[in-house]
């Protein structure tokens, strides 16, 4: 059988038409596109994810997607071949002057062309995002044409499976098995040899689908679609060719030779698909351009310099599994690319690495990469694997390891920082103030064991050189930053050198907090040495009294109580509600404009922080250094004192968050900020600079009001990407240590990732009925209030009207009066329970009434995105089916008055 090369598309366009025509004047073409927005629409937003999410994408579209697409073109392509020989009208239209091909061809166009038209009509999934928030048209473009290769893929098996049967229910089961191998392939393979997973693996469309979710448009992933439909369409025109076959040919039967050649076609097209793979050419049409180097990359591989060339080692597992197949895939890409970019200054290694090989072996005695265990949930016979992704960086002496790629880890940043802290002989100075919180580690009397070296140790050495630094002494280290970690721990003595070493000008961090989560005894309210084991001997001197440390902020320009603990009401993560208002949500959703400084690299390109019982700081009064808050709460945010968040017991302070009162006062808190003052000369003598006023010195110094903000949990959230938490902590510590250093290259690079596009209709919504029940809070406080008052003063009243009775004596007036007071003690003691119990139920109530409505909006925001969509739709099918039938009637008296 040969294919002729000249199409005639006059014919393809006349069978093209006639499909699209007999699918649009049948209403059930329009109910199968009604039911495929419907169900599209509801697997894109009636899901709980969605809202608790929060993002204003289609991730719960792109996840079910293909397996909507199971349903609905089997039952696009059923009646494509089924229905022509069920009603006899394949052998007219076989019989028409047209090639097979341009047959197959102009009904592919036509079922084509209806899923088209349902794709185009499902665009208001994308109206329903605009309406909610601001979403990424580049990753909506890239999305959509995703869903709409996978479909045109599938169209093609399934007039395949339509073309085996005339029965148009076995060609829907038929269809939705052949394209079910698709999707299920990645899975069902484990359960095979090895051998035969990693040859038919390539097969799914998992990876390749995978791309355009993510906004990439890769050459791969077209190569892998066009594959399926032109070996589709092939298999197509060869059954359709079956009435012309000999019965055998050299001495075969002829379904063997087809058989034969169908088999080594899959077999070049997939090894075809292999080999080109490798080019990994690809498009990103995402806003940020997340998966191309940045124009910051590109400028500092040009600063390499040129005779000290980087080297790079990568040992990747050829296979990973599935949470880690987008890392390995960046991973790679982002190698290619920096090799390719760089010239002659980078040169990339990039090895298949696997267990009890001679490139683990290396990998494990040249820079100690060893394989992690990581969590396989698509294997069927082991609950681990043993993955390598390390990457290895030389420059002469000097070396940077990567040990392992998480999921969470930015992946361009930590290869450009790796690559220019190799490739310079000199690293900046970060010098790290010894106090009682142990960043180094070392040992512990409380535990009597030691402490890890803290992450974010760890995290600054990867890109700075750091030290120790004490100030028992005056601080004479030359470094080009201080990290000073609770001040407020320190004795006075140590104060003052630290104080007059800021005041010199030396570019300084402060954390301070007012309730360290991490161990609570090192708060500033509790006594020096309150941390300390009572049932340990032998823990060391008593430690020195602790120095005064909003005498030391209020000289740096900075003001702050060390007593106060700041909450906020804003929380946009549903998943967190139980979490109490002290864990502070800082995002651009909350409704204060000002809560990130947008003036300011380090807080700029910030998207969202959480701090734990943080604590605010604002302008000293009479200060002169200038005060530039970075980070500020939302307008449903109060305060609460230290004594009403903790109890203290023979066992220790602890934590007490439940039964508060608290009342917004329509304020912001600033959490961060940058003190910095005139360079004018400075005294250096210690004394004297204690004394000196923030404005006569140099003062270069960020501080943050919270330490448990850059606690190991975060390290963790952010190395390993769980769930869609997207803190930005680590972020805004190390552009705040880049800034101090003078060193501000990475930050444009560290905030580069993907925008926290939220649904900010949901969000501004929820705000609002969040401030309604703020309000009814405090409406609900004050009556109780006042209402206290009223029988206090009722007490008070009586108890006058005995002392004012002439007719007694005094010794009758005391006894009248303690019998008074006890009686309507308590009363009054009654009266304030059922004061509030009535407050706690309006408060109850209050909270009932925003949940309602809260879960309302998010009611009707289902009903609009998944009802009334299919409308328009339904509304022409029913059309055309009252038109139809109408002229059905017509036809049927015209031919009964024929026959009269």
């Amino acid at each position: 059988m040969k294919f002729n090369i000249n199409i005639n598309w006059n014919i393809v366009l006349a069978i093209f038409k006639r499909d699209v025509r007999r699918y649009f004047t049948n209403p059930t073409g329009y109910v199968f596109i009604t039911l495929f927005i419907f169900l599209s629409a509801a697997s894109a937003f009636w899901q709980e994810r969605f809202f608790s999410n929060n993002l204003a994408n289609l991730d719960q579209l792109n996840y079910l997607f293909p397996f909507l697409l199971l349903f609905f073109v089997p039952a696009l392509t059923m009646g494509v071949w089924a229905d022509e020989k069920k009603q006899g009208t394949d052998e007219l239209l076989l019989t028409i002057p047209a090639t097979d091909f341009e047959v197959v061809l102009g009904k592919y166009f036509a079922a084509l062309a209806i899923y088209t038209a349902s794709l185009v009509l499902s665009l208001s999934h994308v109206f329903v995002l605009f309406w909610l928030g601001s979403p990424d048209l580049g990753l909506m473009f890239g999305n959509y044409l995703g869903y709409w290769l996978i479909g045109a893929a599938f169209i093609s098996v399934g007039m395949l499976a339509s073309l085996l049967t005339a029965n148009v229910t076995i060609a829907f089961i038929l269809g939705a098995i052949f394209c079910s191998f698709f999707v299920f392939i990645n899975s069902a393979i484990f359960v095979f040899s090895k051998g035969l997973q990693e040859f038919l693996s390539p097969l799914g469309i998992a990876g390749y689908f995978g791309d355009f979710t993510r906004g990439v448009v890769s050459f791969s992933g077209l190569l892998y679609f066009g594959s399926i439909i032109g070996v589709m369409l092939y298999l197509n025109v060869i059954l359709i060719g079956r009435r012309h076959w000999p019965l055998q040919a050299d001495g075969a039967k002829m379904w063997v030779h087809y058989a034969a050649r169908t088999l080594a076609i899959v077999i070049g097209v997939i090894s075809l698909n292999a080999i080109l793979a490798h080019a990994n050419w690809r498009v990103d049409v995402t806003a940020e351009g997340l998966h191309t180097l940045s124009k910051q990359t590109k400028t500092l591989l040009k600063e390499l310099p040129d005779d000290r060339p980087v080297y790079i080692q990568a040992y990747i597992s050829p296979d990973v599994p599935q949470p880690l197949v987008q890392t390995r895939e960046n991973l790679v890409s982002f190698l290619r690319e920096i090799d390719a970019a760089a010239g002659n200054k980078v040169e990339v290694l990039i090895q298949d690495t696997q267990p009890y090989t001679p490139a683990a072996q290396e990998a494990r005695e040249k820079f100690n990469i060893v394989p992690h265990e990581v969590l396989n949930p698509g294997s069927a016979r082991a609950s681990v694997a043993q993955v390598f992704m390390g990457v290895a960086f030389t420059c002469g002496p000097e070396e940077q390891v990567i040990p392992f790629f998480d999921r969470g880890l930015p992946v361009e940043y930590e290869l450009v920082r790796s690559i220019r802290v190799v490739a310079k002989t000199g690293r900046k100075k970060v010098g790290v103030l010894n106090t009682a919180v142990k960043l180094f580690g070392g040992f512990d009397f409380n535990t009597m064991q030691s402490s890890p070296e803290w992450s974010v140790v760890q995290e600054l050495k990867k890109q700075y050189e750091v030290v120790q630094v004490s100030a028992e002494n005056p601080i004479s280290q030359d470094v080009d930053a201080l990290l000073v970690v609770l001040p407020s721990s320190l004795p006075q003595e140590e104060m003052d050198n630290v104080l007059a070493y800021v005041q010199n000008g030396s570019p300084t961090l402060f954390l301070v907090d007012p309730m360290p989560v991490i161990n609570i005894g090192l708060a500033p309210s509790e006594r020096a040495g309150s941390d300390r084991n009572p049932f340990m001997q032998n823990q060391g001197p008593p430690p020195k009294p602790k120095g005064n440390v909003m005498e030391l902020l209020r000289k740096l320009g900075v003001g702050w109580n060390s007593r106060q603990i700041i909450w906020d009401a804003y929380n946009p993560h549903p998943d967190f509600a139980t979490l109490p208002p002290e864990f502070v949500f800082v995002a651009k959703g909350n409704g204060n404009p000002e809560t990130f400084n947008m003036q300011e690299p380090v807080s700029a390109g910030l998207q969202e922080l959480i701090l734990l019982y943080p604590g605010a700081v604002q302008k000293a009064a009479g200060s002169k250094a200038d005060f530039e808050p970075l980070v500020k709460s939302s307008f449903t945010s109060g305060a609460l004192m230290y004594s009403q968040l903790v109890r203290r017991s023979f066992f220790g302070s602890q934590i007490v968050s439940r039964g508060l009162r608290r009342i917004p006062n329509d304020l912001d808190y600033t959490f961060a900020a940058w003190v910095k003052s005139k360079e004018t000369p400075a005294t250096t003598d210690s004394t004297s600079a204690t004394h000196s006023d923030a404005g006569d010195t140099k003062i270069n110094l960020i501080v943050i009001s919270d330490l448990d903000f850059i606690s190991e949990q975060f390290f963790e959230i952010r190395k390993r990407g769980i769930g869609n938490l997207n803190f930005d902590n680590v972020t805004f510590f190390l552009n705040c240590i880049d800034a101090l250093t003078g060193d501000e290259s990475f930050v444009a690079l560290r905030n580069r990732r993907v925008k926290y596009r939220t649904l900010e209709r949901v969000e501004a919504q929820t705000r609002k009925y969040i401030e309604q029940r703020t309000r009814e809070q405090q409406e609900a406080e004050t009556e109780a209030q006042k209402a206290l008052a009223e029988a206090q003063q009722r007490l008070n009243e009586k108890v006058d009207q005995v002392r004012q009775r002439p007719d007694l004596d005094e010794q009758t007036k005391q006894i009248m009066v303690r019998n008074l007071q006890e009686v309507e003690n308590r009363r009054l003691d009654a009266v304030k329970k059922s004061i509030e119990a009535e407050k706690e139920a309006k408060l109850q109530r209050s909270k009932e009434h925003m949940e309602s409505q809260i879960r309302r909006i998010q009611t009707n925001i289902k009903t609009f995105a998944v009802v009334i969509p299919p409308i328009p739709v339904l509304i022409i099918g029913i059309y055309i089916f009252i038109r139809r039938r109408r002229r059905e009637r017509e036809g049927a008296l015209a031919a009964r008055r024929l026959r009269d």
